[in-house]
């Protein structure tokens, strides 16, 4: 729709410019056809000519050139970089003309682009590529903020920020001897908690992440460990399931009946000697409904 609107309203271009070869109607021709790379050079003369620099026209169609050169080769750095460009071509149009078709187009353009940011941020996480990942979602609030700066991102930072340390803590998990990686995790999973204190997958996943550590010492020592060493590794693990514990409450404490946060607590009130609140939390489990036992 946005692309028909930009041809409808270039087609309206007086005679005499079309006679005159103006580099912006030629890139028009060009773009029609499909021929991007053709066009990509002709706008870019148009922009920077005394006739068009502050063309909103220009910067619109410099906007959609870019825009399909994007969509052409997306995920990767050349898509990446027609982005940034169509973005700021947009924006730049906006500008030229604060009202009417102009704008309403480039705020389309803009806003697809903007929310394409964010679900390859999302799929970058999906597949493991935290650092794009990051890229990506900076570059997502940087583009909403641009034409908002009171713009509420506060859901989908909680979002972006829960998911991301929920890849550091796979890595985590594949291999305990990387505690960087743990660090990370515990590190993300409190921004989350600053930002809302509230929520309940970061507060269950932090709290299952210590848990996990101070288990995963504990059956890493063997017979031949001294007494010393045992009573120190013992006492460390004893640590992280103390840290663990005001978190599981806290997730507990917003659903009583979720099965997990009972499983978990039982978990480190046994952990922690506390037998009687670990059989307290085993016999909730145990009296939860069928149907909530899911």
């Amino acid at each position: 729709m946005m692309q028909r609107t930009l041809i409808a309203l270039f087609a309206l271009l007086s005679a005499h410019m079309l006679l005159a070869q103006d580099p912006f109607v030629e890139a028009l021709r060009r773009y029609q056809s499909g021929e991007l790379a053709q066009a990509r050079a002709l706008i870019e003369e148009a922009v920077t000519s005394p006739a068009h620099e502050e063309d909103p026209e220009a910067w619109l169609l410099r906007g959609f050139v870019y825009k399909d050169l994007y969509k052409g080769s997306a995920g990767n750095k050349e898509g990446d970089q027609a982005r940034e460009e169509a973005l700021a071509s947009l924006l730049t149009c906006m500008g030229y003309a604060p009202q009417g078709t102009y704008k309403d187009n480039a705020v389309q353009a803009y806003d697809y682009l903007t929310r394409s940011c964010f679900n390859e941020a999302a799929k970058a996480l999906n597949e493991g590529d935290e650092e794009r990942a990051v890229r990506l979602f900076g570059k997502y609030k940087e583009a909403v903020l641009r034409t908002d700066p009171k713009a509420d991102l506060k859901a989908r930072e909680v979002e972006f920020t829960n998911a991301l340390g929920t890849v550091y803590t796979k890595r985590f998990n594949q291999d305990r001897t990387q505690t960087e990686w743990f660090e990370k995790a515990v590190a993300t999973y409190k921004e989350v908690l600053v930002m809302d204190p509230a929520n309940y997958g970061a507060n269950y996943n932090l709290a299952t992440l210590y848990y996990n550590r101070g288990v995963y010492n504990i059956r890493q020592i063997s017979a031949v460990d001294d007494i010393p060493g045992m009573q120190q590794v013992q006492a460390v693990s004893r640590e992280f399931f103390q840290l663990a514990l005001p978190y599981m409450l806290v997730a507990h404490d917003m659903n009583p009946s979720r099965k997990e946060t009972l499983l978990g607590l039982e978990g480190i009130y046994y952990s922690l000697q506390d037998q009687e609140n670990s059989d307290r939390f085993r016999q909730l489990f145990e009296l939860l409904p069928p149907e909530q036992d899911r």
